[in-house]
């Protein structure tokens, strides 16, 4: 399967573009860790009460749960796909 790699257990797949949004997930969570804890937002601009920064951390995460949520679907229409075209075969045939 494309864009999908064997779970090491031989469990499920994990889409590839679900893997690229879990890292940036950890990266945002680390974005926001540091922009919450050691960053100094004395002076920075301020949006609806929070600093830039902080608001850029967000996004990231956001972005990284979207692209999870993406990599879920595509791969899901995809087996979806294969199964319909798979339909007048016996699903439990010896191969």
């Amino acid at each position: 399967m494309t864009g999908s790699t064997r779970g090491t257990a031989g469990g499920p797949t994990v889409p590839a573009l679900s893997k690229l949004g879990a890292v940036a997930m950890a990266a945002g969570l680390a974005l926001d860790l540091v922009e919450h804890t050691l960053v100094p937002h004395l002076h920075d601009a301020v949006v609806a009460g929070f600093p830039v920064g902080e608001h850029v951390a967000h996004l990231v995460v956001l972005i990284g749960m979207v692209l999870v949520l993406v990599g879920i679907l595509v791969d899901g229409t995809r087996t979806a796909r294969r199964l319909s075209r798979q339909e007048g075969s016996p699903r439990n045939a010896v191969r």
